[in-house]
């Protein structure tokens, strides 16, 4: 099903069933950032400092990242 077809589908539902949608795809939105947390949690708890960065590289990196549009 297309996404079209998926956004048609979901302005044709009444109020509860929209509320009952948009609640089911906000939990899957948390389930997403509750992973990405996760992940995040394991590299900053990693006891490695073969992995670890210095402040230097650090900005480096940083650096590197692009300025957003604005």
């Amino acid at each position: 099903m297309s996404l079209e077809a998926l956004k048609k589908e979901a302005a044709a539902l009444d109020d509860p069933s929209r509320k009952e949608l948009f609640s089911f795809l906000v939990s899957l939105r948390e389930r997403q950032w509750a992973a990405q947390a996760g992940a995040m949690a394991r590299n900053l708890d990693d006891p490695d400092p073969d992995r670890w960065l210095t402040l230097e590289e650090f900005q480096t990196r940083l650096d590197q990242i692009p300025e957003p549009k604005e």
